[in-house]
């Protein structure tokens, strides 16, 4: 039972009677089959896409430990490092669980680690560079709120293309609709 030390109401049915402090240790990759990996989505139901270290992309399992209650001490989210382990029974390896969540002081000490090499999944994380074999989508939506000279009330709408061919849309308000009328 919980001893009520500070004093004053609920303070002790409000106390956590059965959490342990979990032990500090840092977690390392124990066999072949647990790496290194960043996060790059969020799919939802307990599921992440994560990117590896040898540039290969694996769906991660959430688990328990990192959802639900004492999710605030595990958060996962984008261009988070994470440990992860592969599964060995599938054939063509495409899943993984999240066994650790790395945070900004863990991952310092893994760089200075000599045997492990998380500079990949730095740089990764740095730029954001997730998809590599995509192809390069580069169509770029410009809305400004321009007024021209000719008209009182209008917005226009730039679109940009790779071959740089700009289409321009002006929608003009001039009349004022009132919704009593409708």
């Amino acid at each position: 039972m919980v001893k009520n030390t500070t004093g004053g109401t609920g303070t002790k049915s409000l106390a956590r009677k059965h959490q342990s402090k979990g032990n500090n240790l840092l977690r390392f990759p124990e066999c072949e089959l647990e790496l290194f990996a960043v996060v790059t989505k969020m799919l939802g139901n307990g599921r992440c896409e994560v990117f590896t270290n040898d540039n290969q992309q694996y769906s991660g399992i959430i688990r328990n430990k990192f959802r639900g209650r004492q999710k605030r001490h595990n958060i996962i989210s984008i261009n988070s490092i994470v440990l992860i382990g592969l599964h060995d029974w599938e054939n063509p390896v495409k899943n993984s669980d999240i066994l650790s969540i790395y945070n900004e002081n863990e991952i310092d000490i893994l760089l200075q680690n000599p045997r492990i090499d998380i500079t990949n999944l730095i740089k990764k994380r740095i730029s954001g560079n997730f998809n590599t074999n995509a192809a390069d989508n580069n169509d770029d939506v410009l809305f400004t709120n321009d007024i021209d000279d000719d008209s009182e009330e209008g917005t226009n709408v730039k679109i940009n293309k790779n071959k740089k061919h700009e289409e321009e849309f002006v929608l003009d308000n001039s009349e004022e609709i009132d919704i009593d009328d409708i």
